[in-house]
């Protein structure tokens, strides 16, 4: 994912040389399938064994990247084949984020914040790997660098099926497993309004889910069509700065998760502290609009890391927290409906905006806007006022 995240935008604006409002429409068609899919990849997802069905999917990755690799190696790589690979590769994602996701429900409830900033360390270290290699694309063949991301995908589909095995023939987990999987399309409804009827009736996951696609539409979309911007427009840069840019936020998002991890008990009020996080990446985006010294926009670009590793920590945490074990897929694929939701209008949004009015006054536009939206959560909503309690079921032993 962390060669992705940086081949993916950099095709369009680097290769292509496509315009912002063009690489906001091919993030959108990478995101826009999780409004289509990622809550019916829940219900999916929580009747299913998680190793079998998250190694078929890993594989299923493969199919894009190899159409990619083949248009690059013929020379027929275009914008609409961009476009194609982005759907295809959003579609894969949308079902396996709520099925990788609900195996956190595995972790015992009250160390679940350290569960999830060691899932996030690995995950963004890994990331960061990857970012470092995409960013020697001067030096490394494109066809290389996808060969050597499918042979990533297809090891993890291996390691999936490995690390969690299907149960034995004639088990209680087996006898289950198969019971859930001979559902009717009434019971799948039926399913999928229960999750849904989670956040009706709590309103401080209902406000969750607010600040949750807040974040997608300003701070997650200023992320993908801004960073390769800030890289190219305002610092002149190529696919290296770029690249070392996703590395110093990546760095940030490990750092914080550094110390949730050594952080014995939950946090106490994990709503404030997410509003406090998304009001400083407000501030941010701000600063970054002023044009500083590109020395001082990698401290700044650390720190707005920082504050996007603890959102995403604290939103996954109260989530789990709050929701019984067997609901965690739909619950999660909710959750990240809002988040991916959010992102892919935004990016659309973020590339239009900056089209018609320029980067840094885009990016002024977008600060002032998270900065009311900020406040308004802090002066009304419930998620203000969150506790770190945990009233969601243990998960089974």
């Amino acid at each position: 994912m962390g060669l992705h995240k940086v081949l993916y935008p950099w095709l369009v604006v680097g290769v292509l040389h496509e315009s912002p409002s063009r690489l906001g429409l091919a993030t959108m068609a990478l995101l826009l399938p999780n409004l289509l899919f990622i809550l019916p990849g829940g219900v999916v997802a929580d009747r299913r064994h998680r190793g079998s069905w998250l190694s078929f999917l890993y594989l299923l990755y493969l199919l894009p990247l190899g159409l990619l690799l083949g248009a690059v190696v013929v020379g027929e790589l275009t914008f609409t084949m961009l476009l194609m690979f982005g759907v295809t590769f959003g579609t894969i994602l949308a079902f396996i984020q709520p099925a990788r996701e609900s195996l956190l429900g595995y972790a015992p409830p009250e160390i679940m914040h350290q569960a999830v900033a060691k899932m996030m360390i690995v995950q963004f270290v890994a990331q960061g790997v990857g970012f470092v290699i995409a960013g020697q694309l001067d030096m490394i063949s494109l066809p290389q660098l996808l060969g050597f991301q499918m042979l990533i995908f297809l090891l993890s589909s291996v390691l999936m099926k490995r690390c969690h095995p299907l149960p034995e023939k004639g088990s209680i987990e087996e006898a289950e497993q198969a019971e859930k999987s001979n559902k009717t399309a009434t019971q799948t409804w039926g399913e999928l309004r229960e999750g849904l009827g989670l956040f009706r009736d709590d309103k401080g996951l209902l406000h969750l889910l607010f600040i949750v696609f807040a974040t997608g539409f300003l701070a997650f979309g200023v992320y993908l069509v801004g960073m390769p911007l800030i890289a190219q427009e305002l610092y002149g840069g190529g696919v290296s700065l770029y690249a070392t840019l996703q590395i110093v936020f990546s760095l940030g998002i490990v750092s914080t998760n550094f110390g949730v991890m050594k952080q014995v008990k939950t946090f106490s009020r994990p709503g404030r502290l997410m509003v406090l996080s998304f009001l400083m990446r407000g501030s941010l985006v701000g600063i970054i609009a002023t044009v500083p010294s590109i020395w001082v926009l990698f401290p700044v670009v650390f720190v707005w890391g920082i504050f996007s590793g603890l959102s995403m920590t604290l939103g996954r945490t109260i989530l789990h927290n709050q929701v019984p074990h067997e609901l965690r897929s739909r619950a999660a694929s909710v959750y990240q409906l809002c988040l991916f939701g959010g992102a892919p209008l935004g990016a659309w949004v973020c590339g239009m905006t900056i089209e018609g009015l320029g980067l840094s006054t885009a990016f002024y536009a977008i600060a002032g806007t998270t900065i009311v939206v900020s406040l308004w959560t802090v002066l009304r909503s419930p998620l203000w006022h969150v506790r770190g309690h945990i009233t969601g079921d243990k998960p089974a032993a």
